[in-house]
């Protein structure tokens, strides 16, 4: 983990000199990573990539002037939680009725909690993160998927960590709820 965490301090550092080339290899590394978070935040592949390349866009665009101070991909998938949060606040979510809906959210879900839920559960599980407040189903994406510490999906969010500490409990419960689980 160390060794990867000197390989994207060093791609940041070639990457902020010009190198095209490091910018190629931190796409390679991380996009599967943030167009499955988006498409968990979005319930849309085309406009989770879309939102993934406006991020390495902005990524090019400040290029001179990057303060990454975490490490690489948890900048990166916030970052990809911000643009979806834009795009959805801007109304260009799509219909999530799509074939590859189940498929993206399961890739999405892969902590220990989850793996442990019956297959019937996991089956009904895109169904009811659909059903959630989006603010919730990006906190437990963001907690579960990204593994991002509260803090810093607040800081993330612009909010307390008091709130995004509701929004997981809440977003939890009613998932429990929805998948027949103990309230």
């Amino acid at each position: 983990m160390a060794d990867l965490f000197w390989q994207d301090k060093m791609l940041i550092w070639r990457f902020s000199r010009g190198d095209p080339q490091a910018l190629r290899q931190i796409y390679t590394r991380y996009r599967v990573d943030l167009v499955t978070l988006a498409t968990g935040l979005l319930y849309d592949r085309s406009q989770a990539e879309d939102v993934v390349h406006e991020v390495f866009v902005r990524l090019v665009q400040r290029r001179d002037r990057l303060g990454i101070t975490s490490n690489l991909r948890a900048y990166l998938l916030r970052a990809v939680a911000n643009a979806a949060r834009n795009a959805n606040r801007a109304g260009r979510r799509r219909d999530p009725g799509r074939a590859d809906l189940a498929a993206a959210v399961l890739r999405v879900a892969p902590s220990p909690e989850m793996r442990a839920m019956q297959a019937e559960q996991c089956e009904r599980l895109p169904a009811a993160l659909q059903q959630l407040p989006y603010e919730q189903r990006e906190v437990i994406l963001l907690r579960h998927y990204a593994g991002l510490r509260f803090k810093a999906i607040a800081k993330s969010q612009g909010t307390s960590v008091s709130a995004v500490q509701g929004r997981y409990r809440y977003g939890l419960e009613k998932l429990r709820s929805l998948l027949g689980g103990a309230p």
